[in-house]
């Protein structure tokens, strides 16, 4: 068995390798250890404690000798639940810390390319819940109708829909070609308007993402609760003066 399969389940590829050697010799000196695995005398006995106090291994006294033992398989799924427990138990500090953060975070960030652009939308996939809703500002007609912009937005909105995420969206008349495929998704509400929009904005939870689809496209996501209330307003405000 290979002993990096044991390594993804918490161990080290050396705690691994002793405890699969244990398995297979039985009670074992260090040396007959040594021997069997192939490892350097320090590392084996940098091992043997830990797997002891994993609870996945145990010793005797043989003499002055130390004689080791794997213990059962069923040890090692003993031991997974245990982590899991314990970090159970941990998750909700951990969430008020995020939580904490979170609240004094500000920051701004750079993307370029349409590398970064999925990067920076990857930020709403992995902030947003299911049921949740954002909104944006639609991008200007020029860039909409660019085909590799429109491509970019209906794969994302797609994904987005899959998930669960809401949005609202605001875009200028002219642009209902180029969004088909797009606002008749599900959880998907788009509205038209006549005037004067800002372009390229995406609001969600505290941050702003703001767009440039020139030739090198870049998004700049900036962390502030003000300005992202700032952005909200005025979409509500946009919002209850336009049209399906």
């Amino acid at each position: 068995m290979d002993p990096k399969r044991l390594s993804e389940y918490g161990l080290t590829e050396a705690e691994a390798r002793v405890y699969l050697a244990l398995l297979q010799i039985g009670r074992a000196k260090s040396g007959e250890i040594i021997k069997a695995t192939g490892l350097q005398s320090s590392t084996v006995y940098n091992a043997l404690p830990s797997l002891v106090q994993k609870g996945l291994a145990s010793y005797v006294h043989i003499g002055k000798v130390k004689h080791f033992s794997a213990e059962p398989p069923e040890s090692l799924q003993f031991f997974m639940e245990e982590k899991k427990r314990k970090l159970g138990e941990m998750m909700p500090l951990l969430k008020r810390m995020e939580a904490s953060g979170r609240q004094e975070q500000k920051s701004a960030r750079v993307f370029e390319g349409f590398k970064g652009l999925r990067i920076a939308f990857n930020d709403i996939y992995l902030t947003m819940k299911p049921g949740e809703e954002y909104c944006f500002f639609q991008v200007s007609k020029e860039d909409i109708s660019r085909r590799r912009v429109q491509l970019f937005f209906r794969n994302w909105h797609r994904r987005r829909s899959v998930k669960g995420i809401k949005v609202k969206g605001l875009s200028v008349n002219g642009t209902r070609e180029a969004m088909k495929g797009i606002y008749d998704l599900p959880h998907t509400r788009v509205r038209f308007v006549d005037d004067f929009l800002p372009t390229a904005t995406v609001v969600y939870k505290d941050k702003t993402l703001l767009l440039d689809l020139s030739d090198l496209p870049s998004a700049y996501l900036i962390q502030s609760q003000k300005i992202a209330d700032s952005f909200r307003l005025l979409f509500d405000a946009k919002w209850k003066a336009s049209r399906e």
